[in-house]
Formats: structure tokens, sequence, C-alpha cells
């Protein structure tokens, strides 16, 4: 994110935004919550996968695609509406899918940072999921251990 602003401080323009789909679009999400605190375990990463093939039914090779492509995506965002704003239109429970795979892999290393935190609360608002079931998802997540 921070470079893609450098670039456009610099009067540089960056190369036009390609359409995302819903899958790397959720990888994107996937690995902000990961890198929030900083740290890229590998169980994390290793939930990343086993969420992405749950959420979406699809073989190892996909994840492994999604994740890539999310992977740039999130190094290029200038904000998670770029990854929001193509799923917000999601029937509700996928979206709280979505959120309840965040708060997993939040989990996944044993503590909840509180950066973490922040993304996925700036996710529920962006995808218009109600505080109360927020907060519902979260317990759920915690209670399963991430």
């Amino acid at each position: 994110m921070i470079n893609k602003i450098k670039k456009w401080f610099e009067g540089t323009r960056p190369a036009a935004p390609i359409a995302l789909s819903e899958e790397v679009a959720v990888a994107a999400l996937l690995t902000e919550v990961m890198l929030a605190d900083g740290e890229a375990s590998g169980p994390e990463q290793q939930r990343m996968e086993q969420l992405l093939a749950r959420l979406f039914g699809q073989s190892q090779r996909e994840v492994h695609d999604w994740l890539e492509q999310g992977r740039a995506q999130q190094q290029e965002a200038v904000s998670l509406y770029e990854f929001t704003s193509r799923l917000k239109t999601l029937p509700i429970g996928q979206r709280e899918a979505i959120l309840h795979a965040l708060w997993l892999i939040a989990f996944t290393d044993g503590r909840l940072d509180p950066l973490e935190e922040a993304v996925i609360r700036q996710v529920a608002d962006l995808l218009y999921i109600p505080h109360s079931r927020f907060i519902q998802l979260k317990h759920k997540a915690e209670r399963q251990g991430g």
C-alpha cells in the first residue's frame, strides 16, 4: 500500500487495477490479517490454504494460485475497500463465513494482536456485518482455538 501511495506522490501512475475474483479478494484479506501483526508463521499460511479450500471448495492448486494473486494484490492495495467492494454484494452468510475465516487466521498463533482485530473490524464494517455478529464470530473463532 505504501509503495502505491509513494508512486502517486511521485507522479507515477500505477497500472490499471485488474478485476479481482472473489477468491483472490478473500486471499488478499486473509493475507492482510496474517501480516497485520508483522509476522507470517507457517501455521498461519497453512491455515489460509485450508480456509480458502473450505470456503470455495477447490483444489490445492487453485488455492495456491489465489494466494499468490492475493498477496500481489495486497501489496499494491491502497485500502481494504479494493477487496471488500468485490465481496459486499455476496449473501450475508458468505460474508460472515469470510469474516469468521479472518478471525480464525488471527487466532491461529494463539493470541489476538490489536492490529489484526482492527483490520477485521474494518472489513466487517465494509462488508455490512452488524457489530453483534462481528463479536459472535470472534467468540466462535476463539472457542475453536484459531
